[in-house]
């Protein structure tokens, strides 16, 4: 394998220096001579269950506190703008306007990430006078790491074993992230569905689009992680939304990767009409 067909290679880092994170690293690192100058670009590794606890919070802050927002897209879009999370862009007769930016995590490493949901978490506080402290117990004790059982499997595929928490309680078997994705978002086997969503439905498959077309980016296993976000809500609904579900999911799986085959745009097209909503809806 020639050098610059290695995949990423993860260190760890102890009193100022970079260590192998693993064998496989520091026999890489092994191919070249002492004294080789290298080139490195830093990212730390977005962290899901950070922002699955951003979401939760958010959901959470916007049923049950006084805010000015509806959702937590809402919620998450406002946040974006105060803390210049932005995007600038012309319409097409050249005006310049604002609009929220994204934090996927093609878009923020942890090292950006951490420190915007701090952030957010102190300007929820203002806006709706809750005490910072009683916020921050009120969700201790939903995890922000990764535990030992969600680390990478080492088979340099991205998938992840999922924690107990995160699987059915009749259900102790193994699995991967891709294989929550599809159970969380599969489709029903032999059972007959019905073929009307409600207006909540519809609310709540728009969420699911924005929420993974916000995790789109070049590291498919990236996207297949953002799954989970939606786990425990998807597995309460109908099997019609679930298969809904999966649809959206593999279309905004197709936006994914250098060489994506459609394009976000072309998706939202695409689940606009198998949701039964305006496609601007789904860019609102």
């Amino acid at each position: 394998m020639a050098k610059q067909d290695h995949p990423t290679l993860e260190f760890v880092v102890e009193r100022g220096r970079l260590s192998p994170a693993d064998p496989y690293v520091a026999e890489v690192l092994d191919t070249y001579r002492n004294g080789d100058k290298l080139t490195v670009t830093l990212n730390q590794k977005r962290s899901l269950p950070l922002l699955k606890k951003y979401w939760v919070v958010l959901r959470d802050v916007v049923e049950n506190a006084k805010t000015p927002w509806e959702s937590a897209n809402e919620a998450s879009d406002a946040l974006k703008l105060a803390l210049g999370v932005t995007d600038i862009s012309k319409t097409i007769k050249g005006q310049w306007f604002i609009s929220p930016g994204s934090i996927s995590f093609a878009s923020m490493d942890e090292g950006e990430f951490r420190p915007f949901f701090e952030k957010a978490m102190a300007a929820l506080s203002e806006v709706t006078g809750i005490d910072p402290d009683a916020l921050r117990k009120r969700y201790d004790h939903i995890p922000e790491h990764s535990s030992p059982a969600e680390s990478p499997t080492g088979d340099g595929s991205g998938a992840l074993v999922a924690t107990n928490s995160d699987r059915s309680a009749a259900d102790n078997s193994p699995a991967t992230a891709d294989e929550a994705g599809s159970q969380d978002m599969g489709k029903s086997e032999g059972e007959p569905v019905s073929n009307s969503l409600s207006d909540d439905d519809r609310a709540f498959l728009v969420r699911v689009f924005k929420g993974l077309k916000d995790c789109v980016g070049p590291h498919l296993g990236d996207f297949r992680q953002a799954n989970l976000i939606f786990k425990d809500e998807i597995s309460a609904r109908s099997d019609l939304v679930k298969a809904k579900a999966t649809t959206i999911r593999e279309q905004l799986e197709k936006c994914c990767g250098e060489n994506p085959p459609i394009g976000t745009v072309q998706a939202g097209k695409y689940v606009a009409g198998i949701i039964g909503v305006d496609e601007k809806e789904l860019t609102a």
